[in-house]
């Protein structure tokens, strides 16, 4: 994948700049702030570029310091750096967001930069989105974590709650503290991911990679198909470690022993020789402004960046991004890893990745979206959506076709649009909330479902009148809370169900969404 190769070397270019600047033009400024809410509540940081640190600790409290790093060719430029680079904190009894709002294009003369370091409840969840650090680091929590980046280690230590890493650039440093207790997926597309585990720990692992190779000094049993492997360590129960590393290695080793004496899992399992391969990859690009008629490719490895199709598109590829501006006709793109943005779809969609976001803004006639680890994104569909995510939000922003969406980790917000007066909804998330966004007047058959550990604090909540809730033991610990009933008369089957989250059925008065071009 050749995308992130250009950001990369810009980055790289931009901190040596930075550098040659004489030490006299810089400025540090620091900041500290603790914060409170509840224990269980999610800690968001948004931080295009510095270093972020968590550290679970046994206090109630969120200990927040900032480091602000300016350094520019004169002092003017400094002081432009600090004018655009500004804090942001907003705050409710169950959630922190904590954002960093400076330009990503920006007059190179300066650059800005800042570190977070917070000290946090270890029950809390964290989500971290960034985009240029050295390290993001993670340590003795216990809540979800979710960390996005472009470029930069993650590094995840004593981490137990379920974990979901996605980098394009970065490499993967994850320990659960011996025993994996929670589904975790990590990806990366040209990083390498090392997990360090306890002899005895047990988990099933299913794992994919393009040019690299799984390795362990453990007891894995398991079956190829191609580059993906699926399979268990020590025992075939326990949670699920999803790894994808498209350009690089995956090593899951003993903790306490070098990583030089973990084997390649396919000699072990296969005898010499057996294994099959998928051979050189050779990568391709392909970039045009427009296509008149039909657009077919087919690659091991390359990007495709097209302003407008004007015919049917289909694009396989084992690795890399595709971009589409516009297309007229029939969509079909499959690749094994690799983000899809898609501007103004005209005809049906059918697109899949392997390891990547989905980004779509208008998609006319519908379609179907799958990752099996990134979210996915509408902004507008006419038509009927399903989509599926293996491990991350899904969010829908207007759509006046039905919908089915499922993620396994995440939360799935739709908002249909302000002309629909029924339409049928299918939304589950098995670890994340579920939000549903009508108007008023919007009428159905509702039937909302949470399976909780936790009953007093996952809740079903509605602005429309004429649901019953009940609540029943469902077994092992949990509780089941059931809201079914009609509003404003009935109509379409509404479906919505969470695992260990709240769902929330919105009734306002919202304005039709005009979509915009793609950028």
């Amino acid at each position: 994948m050749r995308s992130p190769k250009p950001f990369l070397f810009a980055a790289a270019v931009l901190f040596c700049a930075v550098a040659a600047w004489p030490a006299t033009f810089s400025k540090t400024e620091r900041y500290s702030k603790d914060f409170q809410i509840e224990p269980d509540g999610t800690l968001w940081i948004d931080n295009p570029f510095g270093n972020i640190e968590i550290i679970g600790t046994d206090s109630p409290v969120i200990t927040l310091s900032a480091e602000i790093a300016l350094r520019g060719a004169d002092s003017a430029a400094v002081k432009e750096a600090r004018d655009q680079t500004q804090i942001y904190t907003t705050i409710n009894r169950q959630t922190l967001v904590v954002k960093t709002a400076t330009p990503l294009v920006h007059n190179p003369r300066w650059f800005a930069s800042v570190a977070f370091t917070a000290r946090v409840p270890r029950t809390m969840q964290v989500r971290i989105l960034s985009q240029l650090s050295d390290r993001i680091h993670i340590t003795g929590t216990t809540g979800a974590v979710s960390v996005k980046n472009i470029n930069g280690a993650v590094v995840l230590d004593n981490v137990t709650g379920a974990a979901s890493v996605d980098t394009a650039n970065g490499s993967i440093y994850f320990d659960p503290n011996g025993r994996l207790a929670a589904n975790t997926q990590l990806q990366t597309v040209n990083g390498e991911i090392q997990v360090a585990v306890a002899p005895d720990a047990a988990f099933r692992w299913n794992a994919q990679t393009l040019r690299g190779e799984f390795r362990s000094n453990l007891m894995v049993r398991g079956s190829y198909d191609g580059a993906n492997f699926r399979g268990f360590v020590n025992s075939p129960r326990g949670p699920v470690l999803t790894t994808i590393a498209m350009m690089g290695n995956v090593v899951i080793f003993r903790k306490g022993t070098p990583i030089a004496q973990a084997q390649s899992v396919r000699t072990l399992l296969v005898p010499q020789g057996a294994a099959d391969s998928i051979g050189p990859v050779v990568p391709r690009a392909v970039q045009r402004q427009v296509v008149d008629g039909n657009f077919e490719f087919t690659s091991g490895l390359g990007d495709v960046q097209i302003g407008q199709v004007h015919g049917n598109v289909k694009i396989t590829t084992r690795a890399g991004l595709v971009q589409l501006g516009m297309v007229t006709g029939q969509c079909i793109v499959s690749t094994r890893g690799g983000p899809l943005t898609f501007g103004d779809m005209f005809g049906p969609m059918n697109a899949r990745t392997g390891a990547g976001d989905i980004v779509v803004n208008t998609a006319r006639s519908g379609g179907t979206l799958w990752t099996d680890g990134g979210m996915i994104r509408v902004i507008y569909a006419a038509g009927g959506l399903t989509l599926h995510s293996g491990g991350g939000d899904i969010t829908v922003r207007s759509t006046s076709g039905p919908v089915y969406a499922d993620t396994r980790s995440g939360d799935v917000t739709i908002s249909l649009d302000p002309g629909v007066r029924t339409q049928t909804v299918v939304a589950k998330s098995l670890e994340g909330n579920v939000v549903l966004n009508v108007t008023p007047h919007f009428a159905a058959d509702i039937d909302a479902t949470i399976l909780t550990s936790d009953a007093d604090a996952n809740s079903i909540r509605s602005d429309f009148n004429g649901l019953s809730i009940r609540r029943e033991p469902a077994g092992s610990g949990k509780t089941r809370i059931r809201a079914t009933g009609k509003v404003n008369g009935g109509g379409d089957r509404v479906e919505l169900y969470a695992t260990d989250g709240d769902i929330l059925i919105t009734g306002e008065v919202r304005n039709p969404l005009v979509s915009p071009m793609m950028p």
